[in-house]
């Protein structure tokens, strides 16, 4: 009876251990969505900069959509793209809000800003 009872005891642990193995949770801080690929493909010129700009801004709606945090970085990106494209005004709001939600970047994007996407 006891060698039953250890038996089921060891495999219902097993189970559990594996279930809690296979089950995987987002628990990073930030949402970083393909800002990977978004990064290789502008070092690259892979794609132009509006469609890199599109791939930024669905990122930014995703975060939203999840409630979580935007990665640091992709505001600044974002910024620096409008401003190769000659959309300044819209490029300081990026850079403000890089700014806001993560001020130890300020002195970077004070210096994207200067350069004004230059690569």
């Amino acid at each position: 009876m006891k060698g039953r009872l250890l038996k089921k005891l060891i495999a219902c642990t097993s189970l559990v251990l594996l279930a809690a193995c296979g089950s995987r949770q987002d628990n990073s801080l930030y949402y970083w969505g393909n800002y990977n690929d978004i990064v290789y493909s502008y070092y690259e010129d892979k794609n132009d900069l509006s469609e890199q700009e599109q791939n930024l801004r669905k990122i930014i709606e995703k975060a939203q959509e999840k409630n979580k945090l935007l990665a640091p970085g992709i505001y600044g990106h974002l910024g620096l793209l409008l401003a190769k494209q000659g959309r300044q005004s819209e490029a300081q709001l990026a850079f403000e809000q890089e700014n806001t939600h993560f001020p130890e970047a300020r002195q970077f994007i004070q210096f994207l800003q200067k350069v004004k996407g230059k690569k």
